[in-house]
């Protein structure tokens, strides 16, 4: 099955091993994390019609010391954007390039300020390589309803896991309280159309009249109510 290859490697004569990996979904896009440390000699392959390939070495947290090739190979529900692999000029073949520092703290600053760069490739398919992990933004085709499945036809595969620390549920996807920061959201682009749309200044000028009529009322039947008692 897709996802489970297990061949020789002739340079090494290691067997290539297919990975423990967690992935979720938005509207617009599949995380995936690939559960391996100090990934070396990595290559991604990624194409429109949905087929993914990540191949390098590494190695589990609770296994540091064996280092193994790897190769996970997923063909995906549907289509994905990968028409780009430099990203823009902000990837290597699909891997985020870190952009070097250039932001200062201010001097006699507190230890809470901190020069953050942020990564601008959140709405473009990629792949960056962490210490501890791999973690992959594949953009779908389209924006549309969450699929069905991760893999085409609903298969599933060894070392599948879903990645509840980043799940979000369909019908919180896209909302204005979404708390989720696994990308730069731009909701007034982006927003349902069932969505709680925004109070205008007429609306919002109607409803604070009527709670101070709300209010007048209340303290008018709470004086009532002491007088009577006299």
């Amino acid at each position: 099955l897709c996802g489970e290859v297990y061949t020789a490697n002739p340079d090494t004569e290691q067997d290539v091993v297919s990975p423990e990996f967690r992935w979720a979904q938005r509207k617009d896009r599949v995380l995936i994390t690939i559960d391996l440390q100090g990934v070396a000699d990595e290559s991604f392959a990624i194409s429109n019609d949905g087929l993914f390939v990540f191949t390098g070495r590494g190695s589990y947290r609770d296994q540091r010391d064996k280092v193994g090739n790897y190769r996970l190979e997923l063909q995906l529900f549907k289509g994905l954007n990968a028409s780009d692999p430099s990203c823009s000029g902000l990837c290597d073949t699909w891997k985020y390039i870190q952009p070097e520092s250039t932001c200062k703290v201010t001097e006699g600053s507190g230890p809470w300020e901190k020069c953050v760069l942020a990564p601008e490739v959140h709405n473009r398919t990629h792949c960056a390589v962490n210490a501890r992990d791999v973690e992959c933004v594949l953009m779908k085709a389209k924006r549309e309803k969450y699929w069905a499945s991760l893999l085409k036809e609903g298969k599933t595969i060894r070392g599948m896991h879903v990645d509840w620390s980043k799940w979000l549920d369909e019908d919180k996807d896209g909302v204005r309280w979404n708390e989720q920061v696994d990308r730069a959201w731009e909701w007034w682009k982006d927003d349902d159309d069932d969505d709680e749309e925004e109070e205008t200044e007429q609306q919002r000028i109607a409803r604070e009249e009527e709670e101070r009529k709300q209010r007048d009322k209340f303290k008018r039947a709470k004086k009532k109510r002491k007088q009577s008692r006299r």
